[in-house]
C-alpha cells in the first residue's frame, strides 16, 4: 500500500492535462488540486451519495440531488467528464446504487421506489414502486433505506421504515424481496424495530443482515422467503455495513456514537468496538479494501476538513500516516474503494467557496 503523505506525492498531478477542460451542458468542469487527482462537478446537484465504480474503473455512477428532483451521472473516471446526465425522480432522495449481475443493470432507490438503469445505453430503463404496507389511515408509507443483492443477481433486498403519521412511527419496518428475474416484488416480512438501515448479503447466498435501530437483524434468506433468526442487540444502533471480502466478518457502524463494532458472523458475535474518537462527530461510508488489510471511514465532523481514517484490520488500529486529507470540497458525503486497490472515489458538496456537489478521485 502506497503512502498517504499528500503534500508529497500530488505536484505531479498537475501533469494531468486531461483534467483541464470545461464544456457546456452536459459535461463537467474537471480541475487540478495539489493534492487531488481530478474533481468534477455534477450539474446542478446539491448533494450526492457515494459513487458506484465499474469493474474496470472507468466509469463512476453518482446519484445526487438536484433543484428539480433526483438525477445519476455517468463519469469518465479518466477524463473527469460526465458522459450523461439522466433524470431519476422528481422526489428529494437519492438512495444507494447497486450492479446488477454482469454490470449490465444498476439498481438504484428513490422515494418509495426501485429504479433500473441501462449501463449500455445509459438510461432509465424501468422505475418499480413498492408495494404499500399495511398502515393506520391516514399515516404516510415508511421509507426505502438501503438495498444489497444476492451473489447470484436473482433477489434484491430492501429495507423500509414502518409508516409514520408525521410525528411517530405507527407500524413495524419491514424487508422486500424484489426478483430480477420476474422484475417484480414478490415476497415482504417484518423486521423488529421502526428504524432498519443498511442491507449486506453474505457471499454463502444464504444470509443477510439488516442495521437498525434494534441492532443488527440477521436473517436466513436460502429458502426464498427471509426468516428471521436472530437479532443482536449488544452492537448498540447501528447505520451502515461492510464485509470483509470473504464474507465471515462485518464492520457495523454508528455515526452518531462515533464508533463501529466488528462481528464475526460465523458465530454472531461482537469481536471487538473501534472508537473513531471523533467527539460524537458524524462518521460514515465504511469500506474494507479488496485485500482485507485496511478498513476505512470518511470522517466528517462539520469543524474541521472531512478526511478518511485508516485502520489495519489486523489489529484493528489506526495507522495514522495513511489519513487522507486535503480534499477539494467542504464537506465529504460518501466514499467508495475502486476496484484496482489504489484509488478512493469522494463525493462532498461546498457551501460557501463555488457551491454545488463534486466527486473527487484520489489515488493513494
Amino acid at each position: 500500500m502506497k503512502s498517504l503523505d499528500f503534500r508529497a506525492r500530488w505536484l505531479a498531478v498537475l501533469l494531468c492535462a486531461g483534467l483541464l477542460m470545461a464544456s457546456g451542458a452536459g459535461a463537467a468542469e474537471a480541475r487540478p488540486h495539489p493534492d487531488a487527482e481530478g474533481v468534477t462537478r455534477l450539474p446542478a446537484s446539491q448533494y450526492a451519495v457515494a459513487p458506484l465504480v465499474s469493474a474496470d474503473g472507468a466509469r463512476a455512477y453518482v446519484a445526487s440531488i438536484d433543484e428539480v428532483g433526483t438525477s445519476l451521472d455517468v463519469v469518465n473516471t479518466r477524463t473527469g467528464r460526465i458522459t450523461a446526465h439522466v433524470a431519476t425522480s422528481n422526489g428529494r432522495w437519492a438512495g444507494p446504487l447497486l450492479f446488477g449481475a454482469g454490470g449490465k443493470q444498476i439498481y438504484l432507490l428513490t422515494d418509495g421506489t426501485l429504479n433500473v438503469f441501462d449501463t449500455a445505453t445509459n438510461t432509465l430503463r424501468a422505475s418499480f414502486p413498492v408495494p404499500d404496507q399495511p398502515r393506520p389511515e391516514g399515516s404516510n408509507p415508511g421509507s426505502l433505506s438501503r438495498a444489497a443483492i444476492s451473489p447470484d443477481g436473482a433477489s434484491i433486498y430492501l429495507s423500509q421504515t414502518g409508516p409514520d403519521n408525521g410525528a411517530q412511527s405507527t407500524g413495524p419496518s419491514r424487508l422486500l424481496v424484489f426478483s430480477t428475474v420476474r422484475q417484480a416484488f414478490t415476497t415482504t416480512v417484518p423486521l423488529p424495530g421502526e428504524s432498519p438501515r443498511a442491507v449486506v448479503a453474505r457471499p454463502n447466498g444464504k444470509d443477510i443482515y439488516v442495521s437498525g435501530d434494534v441492532g443488527l437483524i440477521h436473517l436466513d434468506v436460502s429458502t426464498g422467503t427471509p426468516t428471521l433468526l436472530r437479532t443482536l442487540s449488544d452492537t448498540g444502533f447501528v447505520d451502515e455495513l461492510a464485509l470483509t471480502p470473504d464474507g465471515r466478518r462485518l464492520y457495523a457502524l454508528s455515526k452518531p456514537d462515533g464508533q463501529a463494532v466488528l462481528v464475526d458472523l460465523d458465530s454472531d458475535r461482537v469481536l471487538t468496538t473501534i472508537d473513531f474518537q471523533s467527539n460524537y462527530q458524524p462518521v460514515l461510508s465504511p469500506a474494507v479494501s479488496r485485500d482485507g488489510s485496511r478498513f476505512y471511514v470518511l470522517e466528517d465532523d462539520h469543524r474541521s476538513v472531512p478526511k478518511v481514517l485508516s485502520y489495519k484490520t489486523a489489529t484493528n488500529t489506526r495507522v495514522a500516516r495513511e489519513t487522507v486529507s486535503g480534499f477539494d470540497m467542504e464537506r465529504g458525503t460518501g466514499l467508495t474503494l475502486g476496484p484496482d486497490g489504489e484509488t478512493m472515489y469522494i463525493t462532498g458538496v461546498n457551501y460557501v467557496d463555488d457551491p454545488g456537489a463534486f466527486l473527487q478521485i484520489v489515488n493513494f
